[in-house]
Protein backbone atom coordinates (compact mmCIF):
# COMPACT_ATOMS: atom_id res chain seq x y z
CA UNK A 1 0.00 0.00 0.00
CA UNK A 2 1.50 3.36 -0.93
CA UNK A 3 2.28 5.80 1.85
CA UNK A 4 0.18 8.44 0.11
CA UNK A 5 -2.79 7.65 -2.06
CA UNK A 6 -2.96 9.49 -5.37
CA UNK A 7 -5.25 12.25 -4.08
CA UNK A 8 -2.93 13.19 -1.24
CA UNK A 9 0.06 13.12 -3.58
CA UNK A 10 -1.71 15.49 -5.99
CA UNK A 11 -2.69 17.85 -3.17
CA UNK A 12 0.92 17.88 -1.93
CA UNK A 13 2.31 18.54 -5.38
CA UNK A 14 -0.21 21.26 -6.27
CA UNK A 15 -0.08 22.96 -2.88
CA UNK A 16 3.69 23.32 -3.01
CA UNK A 17 4.09 24.48 -6.60
CA UNK A 18 5.98 27.78 -6.72
CA UNK A 19 6.26 30.41 -9.37
CA UNK A 20 9.85 30.75 -10.56
CA UNK A 21 9.99 34.40 -9.52
CA UNK A 22 8.57 33.86 -6.07
CA UNK A 23 10.50 35.99 -3.63
CA UNK A 24 10.36 33.48 -0.75
CA UNK A 25 12.85 31.30 -2.65
CA UNK A 26 15.15 34.06 -3.89
CA UNK A 27 18.56 33.91 -2.18
CA UNK A 28 19.09 37.27 -0.55
CA UNK A 29 20.38 36.71 3.00
CA UNK A 30 23.98 35.95 3.92
CA UNK A 31 24.61 33.20 6.44
CA UNK A 32 25.93 35.76 8.95
CA UNK A 33 22.81 37.92 8.67
CA UNK A 34 20.60 34.83 8.96
CA UNK A 35 22.49 33.69 12.07
CA UNK A 36 21.90 37.06 13.74
CA UNK A 37 18.24 37.10 12.73
CA UNK A 38 17.71 33.56 14.10
CA UNK A 39 19.86 34.08 17.21
CA UNK A 40 22.11 31.19 16.15
CA UNK A 41 25.78 30.91 15.42
CA UNK A 42 27.05 30.60 11.87
CA UNK A 43 28.53 27.24 12.85
CA UNK A 44 25.06 26.02 13.90
CA UNK A 45 23.71 26.91 10.46
CA UNK A 46 26.65 25.12 8.83
CA UNK A 47 25.89 22.09 11.01
CA UNK A 48 22.30 22.05 9.69
CA UNK A 49 23.79 21.84 6.21
CA UNK A 50 26.23 19.08 7.20
CA UNK A 51 23.38 17.11 8.80
CA UNK A 52 21.36 17.35 5.57
CA UNK A 53 18.60 19.52 7.01
CA UNK A 54 19.33 22.60 4.92
CA UNK A 55 20.63 23.19 1.40
CA UNK A 56 22.12 26.60 0.79
CA UNK A 57 22.12 28.66 -2.33
CA UNK A 58 25.76 29.05 -3.37
CA UNK A 59 27.32 31.94 -5.22
CA UNK A 60 29.93 31.17 -7.90
CA UNK A 61 32.56 31.78 -5.19
CA UNK A 62 30.90 29.32 -2.80
CA UNK A 63 29.36 31.87 -0.44
CA UNK A 64 26.27 30.54 1.34
CA UNK A 65 23.04 32.48 0.88
CA UNK A 66 19.60 31.87 2.32
CA UNK A 67 16.13 32.90 1.28
CA UNK A 68 13.06 33.65 3.37
CA UNK A 69 11.86 30.07 3.01
CA UNK A 70 15.21 28.86 4.40
CA UNK A 71 14.75 31.11 7.43
CA UNK A 72 11.33 29.55 8.02
CA UNK A 73 12.83 26.08 7.61
CA UNK A 74 15.47 26.85 10.26
CA UNK A 75 12.74 28.09 12.58
CA UNK A 76 10.91 24.79 12.07
CA UNK A 77 14.12 22.90 12.89
CA UNK A 78 14.56 25.05 16.01
CA UNK A 79 10.98 24.18 17.00
CA UNK A 80 11.64 20.45 16.53
CA UNK A 81 14.82 20.66 18.62
CA UNK A 82 13.64 23.05 21.33
CA UNK A 83 9.96 22.24 21.68
CA UNK A 84 9.70 18.64 20.51
CA UNK A 85 13.01 17.43 21.92
CA UNK A 86 14.38 15.98 18.68
CA UNK A 87 18.05 15.97 17.81
CA UNK A 88 19.57 16.39 14.33
CA UNK A 89 19.70 12.64 13.73
CA UNK A 90 16.05 12.28 14.71
CA UNK A 91 14.95 15.09 12.42
CA UNK A 92 16.99 13.71 9.53
CA UNK A 93 15.52 10.24 10.00
CA UNK A 94 11.99 11.62 10.13
CA UNK A 95 12.59 13.51 6.92
CA UNK A 96 14.10 10.38 5.36
CA UNK A 97 10.76 8.62 5.93
CA UNK A 98 9.03 10.95 3.50
CA UNK A 99 8.53 8.89 0.35
CA UNK A 100 9.87 11.18 -2.36
CA UNK A 101 9.52 8.26 -4.80
CA UNK A 102 5.74 8.37 -4.27
CA UNK A 103 5.32 12.15 -4.05
CA UNK A 104 7.21 12.96 -7.23
CA UNK A 105 5.93 12.15 -10.72
CA UNK A 106 8.45 9.36 -11.27
CA UNK A 107 7.84 6.37 -13.49
CA UNK A 108 7.56 2.94 -11.81
CA UNK A 109 10.87 2.00 -13.45
CA UNK A 110 12.60 5.10 -12.02
CA UNK A 111 11.19 4.27 -8.58
CA UNK A 112 12.55 0.73 -8.71
CA UNK A 113 16.04 2.03 -9.60
CA UNK A 114 16.10 4.97 -7.20
CA UNK A 115 18.61 4.69 -4.37
CA UNK A 116 16.51 7.00 -2.13
CA UNK A 117 13.97 4.20 -1.73
CA UNK A 118 16.68 1.99 -0.25
CA UNK A 119 18.16 4.53 2.20
CA UNK A 120 16.05 4.82 5.37
CA UNK A 121 18.52 7.13 7.13
CA UNK A 122 19.12 10.02 4.72
CA UNK A 123 16.67 12.34 2.95
CA UNK A 124 16.66 11.94 -0.81
CA UNK A 125 18.59 15.21 -1.33
CA UNK A 126 21.52 13.77 0.64
CA UNK A 127 21.60 10.78 -1.71
CA UNK A 128 23.30 12.13 -4.80
CA UNK A 129 22.55 9.08 -6.95
CA UNK A 130 18.76 9.39 -7.02
CA UNK A 131 17.00 9.04 -10.34
CA UNK A 132 15.79 12.65 -10.24
CA UNK A 133 19.39 13.82 -9.60
CA UNK A 134 20.45 11.86 -12.66
CA UNK A 135 17.81 13.77 -14.63
CA UNK A 136 19.28 17.08 -13.42
CA UNK A 137 16.60 18.03 -10.90
CA UNK A 138 17.90 20.64 -8.44
CA UNK A 139 16.98 19.52 -4.92
CA UNK A 140 16.41 23.12 -3.77
CA UNK A 141 13.64 23.38 -6.36
CA UNK A 142 12.03 20.08 -5.38
CA UNK A 143 8.72 20.18 -3.50
CA UNK A 144 9.83 17.30 -1.27
CA UNK A 145 12.87 19.25 -0.04
CA UNK A 146 10.98 22.53 0.24
CA UNK A 147 8.27 21.07 2.45
CA UNK A 148 9.93 18.19 4.29
CA UNK A 149 10.56 20.09 7.52
CA UNK A 150 6.88 20.99 7.73
CA UNK A 151 5.70 17.44 7.03
CA UNK A 152 7.71 15.94 9.88
CA UNK A 153 5.53 17.59 12.49
CA UNK A 154 2.49 15.73 11.17
CA UNK A 155 4.11 12.48 10.03
CA UNK A 156 2.38 10.48 12.76
CA UNK A 157 -0.99 11.66 11.46
CA UNK A 158 0.01 10.84 7.88
CA UNK A 159 1.13 7.34 8.88
CA UNK A 160 -2.07 6.83 10.86
CA UNK A 161 -4.16 7.96 7.88
CA UNK A 162 -2.25 5.65 5.54
CA UNK A 163 -2.60 2.68 7.92
CA UNK A 164 -6.35 3.19 8.38
CA UNK A 165 -7.17 3.71 4.72
CA UNK A 166 -6.60 0.01 3.96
Amino acid sequence: MPFYNGGIREKFHNLTMRDEGESDWEAVISIGTAARKLNLSVSALRKYEKEGLLLYHRTPTGRRLLCRADINRVRMIQHMVGDLGLNMEGIRRLIALLPCWELMPCSPDDRRKCIALQDPVHPCWMTKRTECARRGVNCRDCNVYRNAAYCTTVIKALLYQSDHSK
